[in-house]
């Protein structure tokens, strides 16, 4: 399976380019001395960061999954060489999406954002090519919650990375990891904030965690 990169920020960095054309344009025909520098430095940098975003968006690009191994801009990776290959996603409040590992070593080598394949396509070449080599993280672990966001509720992004902590436990095997959990779970570092999640949806999920990690 040959993976294609998602181009997402050709057109704006064509905009950036325009701005700082158009800024240096101004500054070039602009009598004020401080208004000229300020335009020509907003300039320069807008440029900087279109030439950036140009680069980045035409960089070799290579992914290939196949019965010999992975392959990246970096070359083969056989299969011989490699573990695990985990599909999972970053702690929250990280909102980069999936992502692609290799074990050992732990390099994510992908970002499912940056492909046009789907999740799914995706997970169904690792299962022909990787076999046991590969681990799909996300459909071990449970679905996340629904709560609803309220005036002084708890702070999100604490909830979100107990929560996953907790349901990474559930499916490690490790006793000693459930134990630490359980502890963490029976008293919560929990903050109140202007907006945020329901606090009895929150305590009752919380518990029903708990109980799931008793041994």
């Amino acid at each position: 399976m040959e993976l294609q990169r998602r181009r997402r920020s050709f057109g704006f960095a064509l905009l950036v380019a325009v701005f700082a054309v158009a800024a240096l344009a101004c500054a070039w025909g602009s009598d004020n001395g401080p208004g000229r520098l300020i335009l020509a430095a907003g300039g320069l940098l807008a440029l900087v960061m279109a030439a950036v975003l140009i680069r980045d968006e035409f960089r070799p690009f290579v992914f290939r999954i196949a019965s010999d191994g992975i392959t990246t801009t970096a070359g083969l990776q056989p299969w011989s060489t490699i573990d695990k290959v985990v599909l999972d996603e970053p702690v929250p409040p990280a909102m980069s999406g999936p992502h692609l590992l290799l074990e050992p070593g732990g390099r994510i080598v992908l970002k499912l954002q940056d492909v046009r394949q789907s999740q799914d396509a995706l997970v169904a070449a690792l299962h022909e090519f990787a076999g046991d080599r590969f681990e799909d993280r996300l459909a071990r672990r449970a679905d996340k919650p629904s709560f609803d966001t309220v005036l002084r509720g708890y702070e999100p992004g604490r909830i979100d990375r107990l929560i996953r902590r907790a349901q990474d436990a559930l499916v490690s095997g490790s006793e000693a990891e459930r134990a630490e959990v359980r502890a963490a779970l029976a008293e919560p570092e929990l903050l109140v904030v202007m907006r945020g999640y329901d606090r009895a949806q929150v305590e009752e999920y919380l518990r029903k965690l708990a109980a799931r990690l008793a041994p």
